[in-house]
């Protein structure tokens, strides 16, 4: 997936839900493709942290993996924190990790993770 697309497909996540707050989208190796905070008008270089943060994701996505067979692939993951709530989504060639307003609730996230899944076949089906 190219930036162009990368940015395209965020702006469409972003337009999916307004309790989006930040997303990433990660390759199946770990890499960074964007981080954006729906504040900003444009991607971020993450920092170090991060970088390490979204290169865990794409391991753990891994390790889930090998207990597709057995158990059945993920669709998503919804974390609850005190502050705010993360969804991690696996899509076929890529791991989209959002920050979500605190007070959604569970229905609402599985709406956006749905929607979002929606999105990543259009653009699939569209030669991107």
């Amino acid at each position: 997936m190219s930036s162009e697309e990368s940015q395209r497909f965020a702006k469409e996540i972003f337009n999916a839900d307004p309790q989006i707050v930040h997303l990433g989208l990660v390759d199946l190796e770990g890499s960074v493709l964007l981080d954006q905070s729906s504040a900003a008008n444009a991607p971020t270089e993450p920092d170090s942290d991060r970088r390490e943060f979204y290169n865990q994701l794409a391991v753990r996505r891994s390790t889930r993996e090998h207990f597709d067979e057995a158990y059945g692939k993920t669709d998503y993951i919804h974390i609850i924190r005190e502050k705010m709530q993360q969804v991690i989504l696996y899509l076929p060639d890529l791991t989209v990790y959002l920050t979500l307003e605190k007070s959604m609730t569970p229905d609402e996230v599985k709406v956006t993770a749905q929607k979002i899944k929606f999105l990543d076949n259009d653009i699939m089906n569209s030669g991107i």
